[in-house]
């Protein structure tokens, strides 16, 4: 029996559904039974914020049944829980003969969603709960890909070239995927053997796929270089030229470090993680494609708005700085019963600074922020 802590599958938990697998303590012991009901989202929040466990085969067994999110009756959301919770399990077991096809279907799934769903793409981004550490590894790899989905589309790379790239984004960090969740809980300087994992990853991951029988060069190209550098200075070969899938790679990924909180540090607010990417990166043109196809308050950013009511950006507007935005506050703090749709672009609801998360006294729902009924 091998347990996994219960945050990496939450996808697969819906609220008035049965639990798909068990619930365990550290031991193994039952606390839960399969195919108890979960009552309500308080519930599931609870299971969700509790140190539990579940068993991975009975994990494999509920996605085998259907968590690949490919029925058409489900929402972008329970599509990208349940990508979430697929990848959890896939991307620790490379050595699966099917694991090469499983990841190649996940990196087509992302590109069919980047026509349809940008805007709720990057808001899931934006949005990720950093505080739920132990799941940084997984979150970062999907994160990038979602990233590197968007960005290609936008460059106007071919189908395959962007399958490329986002099946690199995927399977880049294969070896450290759970170090990087400790790191991010733990914070601080990298022990001697953590700095030498680190270093050796891309070669590491770069031999696992071609053990997995991978021979798009593209790919292991961008998964060896996505440390490297322009100019050098990069690692682990300190190439002076990386191929441009791997300098989009590494953009992608710097931009969303910066979003995350770990050991402590806080994360920025992505329009000021955008400005550090694209100063920091000197201007690099993958780094102002980014910003340009973002905009400078994303999806998922919090704002004040001249109205004096607290929104979140939910779909970039016609300029960069003009988002439409749902106000979920009003001007005296209050929770609204509803989201209101506001247009930034005029002026009695332009936006006049960001809002921290720590001012909501609502708690978000992705689902009804892009229900049809609140769209203007």
């Amino acid at each position: 029996m091998k347990l996994v802590p219960i945050q990496q599958v939450g996808g697969l938990i819906k609220a008035g559904a049965p639990l798909p697998f068990g619930v365990r303590d550290a031991e193994g012991k039952l606390l839960l039974a399969k195919g108890q009901t979960v009552p309500g989202e308080q519930m599931r929040e609870a299971l969700l914020s509790r140190g539990v466990f579940v068993d991975m085969d009975e994990v494999r067994e509920a996605s085998a049944r259907g968590a690949d999110g490919s029925s058409g009756g489900e929402d972008f959301f329970a599509r990208w829980e349940a990508l979430q919770t697929r990848l959890s399990t896939l991307l620790r077991a490379p050595q699966e003969p099917l694991f090469l096809p499983r990841v190649k279907e996940c990196a087509a799934q992302l590109i069919g969603w980047v026509g349809r769903f940008t805007d709720q793409m990057i808001f899931v981004v934006v949005q990720h709960d950093h505080s739920r550490h132990e799941v940084y590894g997984l979150a970062h790899l999907l994160h990038t890909a979602a990233v590197g989905a968007v960005l290609s589309r936008r460059l106007g790379w071919a189908p395959e070239r962007q399958k490329s790239l986002v099946g690199a984004a995927l399977t880049m960090n294969l070896s450290i995927i759970d170090l990087q969740g400790r790191l991010a809980s733990r914070g601080g300087r990298l022990l001697p053997p953590q700095r030498v994992a680190i270093n050796r990853h891309p070669d590491e991951a770069v031999a696992w796929l071609r053990n997995a029988g991978l021979d798009d060069a593209e790919w292991l190209s961008a998964v060896a270089q996505h440390h490297e550098q322009s100019g050098g200075g990069g690692y682990p070969q300190g190439l002076s030229e990386p191929c441009e899938a791997a300098q989009l790679l590494r953009v992608a990924d710097i931009f969303l470090a910066k979003l995350a909180s770990r050991g402590g540090r806080a994360g920025l607010p992505a329009p000021q993680a955008a400005k550090a990417l694209y100063t920091g990166s000197n201007g690099h043109p993958f780094a102002a494609l980014l910003v340009k196809e973002f905009g400078m308050f994303p999806p998922g950013t919090l704002v004040k708005l001249a109205s004096g009511e607290t929104a979140v950006a939910v779909r970039r507007g016609a300029t960069g700085s003009t988002p439409l935005v749902s106000a979920v506050m009003n001007r005296h703090g209050d929770p609204l019963g509803a989201p209101v749709r506001r247009d930034s672009a005029q002026a009695e609801h332009a936006i006049t600074g960001l809002a921290s998360a720590q001012s909501l006294r609502v708690k978000l729902s992705p689902r009804q922020l892009y229900d049809r009924r609140y769209e203007a």
